[in-house]
Order: C-alpha cells, then sequence, then structure tokens
C-alpha cells in the first residue's frame, strides 16, 4: 500500500493494500483496482462519489511521481471490442510512464505497463459500480479530540 501526500503532508488517496478491490504488479509497477472520488480532486469529473478506476503507480513510492488513474468509464479508450488495443492505449500507456516516474522512452517500462493494462483491463470492465461500504473513507476531522472516561468506562468523547 501507498499513499499519495497533500500539500500538508497527510494523504490524500490511498493506493492499493485493503483499499483495493484486485492488485497486480510487474516489476516495479503496481496496478490497482480500487474505488476513488475523483470528484473531490477534479470538481469538473461528470460523477459523483467513488468511481471504480485502474490506478497504476510505482511499487516504490516518489516524492515527484504520481498515479495514472483510468476510471472505468473511460476503459473503452484502451481496448476495441475485438480485444485489441486503441491508438489512445499506446499515448496513454506512454503517459502513464512518465507519471509514476519513468522517462518517456523507457522502452522496457512501457512493455511493463503495457502488460499489466492488458491484464488488470477485463477486471475494471467487469468491477462492481458501488464502492462495498466498508471502503468507505471518512473524511478526517481536524481538531482536538476529548474523551472522559471514569473506571475503564467512557463517559463521553467528542472532537472539538
Amino acid at each position: 500500500m501507498t499513499s499519495l501526500l497533500g500539500p500538508r503532508g497527510t494523504p490524500m488517496v490511498e493506493l492499493g493494500g485493503e483499499r483495493a478491490w484486485r492488485q497486480y504488479s510487474k516489476g516495479d509497477i503496481v496496478c490497482s483496482l480500487q474505488w476513488l472520488d475523483l470528484r473531490a480532486h477534479d470538481p469538473e469529473f461528470p460523477e459523483e462519489g467513488p468511481v471504480p478506476c485502474m490506478v497504476l503507480f510505482h511499487a516504490f513510492r516518489r516524492m515527484h511521481t504520481g498515479a495514472h488513474v483510468v476510471p472505468q468509464h473511460y476503459a473503452y479508450l484502451y481496448g476495441a471490442r475485438e480485444g485489441k488495443p486503441t491508438p489512445h492505449f499506446f499515448r496513454g500507456v506512454v503517459d502513464a510512464c512518465e507519471t509514476v516516474g519513468f522517462d518517456r522512452n523507457d522502452k522496457a517500462a512501457q512493455f511493463r505497463m503495457m502488460d499489466l493494462v492488458v491484464e488488470a483491463l477485463p477486471d475494471l470492465i467487469a468491477m462492481p459500480g458501488e464502492q462495498p461500504s466498508a471502503l468507505e473513507v471518512r473524511r478526517h476531522r481536524l481538531g482536538i479530540e476529548v474523551t472522559a472516561r471514569a473506571g475503564g468506562t467512557t463517559l463521553h468523547s467528542e472532537v472539538i
């Protein structure tokens, strides 16, 4: 599991691990199928709430790299009905390689990325549209947590 950190150093999103519905890896690239609330980071995204996504990221967290996200709704851009890759597939792989920290011309990384996308695409399409309730992310509340206990019993707890 890895986290992308926001400007305050707190996790913006957790990738992989318990958050993943399925997860694949090829060498130093990881593909996680999970639900992400994309509108929280891009107000113009058409769907509200957590949506099924393919998330490609480097296996070893680095400060100056990110993750490449393919929402389920846009999976058709990566594969045609006959199972053949589309022209967007190749451009998307090159962009994904650069986003996760590889050189744009690193053919070995591109082939690993292609293998991951081809392997995970059918599962992305079959992924349930609704996120299981066990994976709901509760927003962090800023403040001070106060708990009053007597004899090992919690009498009152709140965040101020």
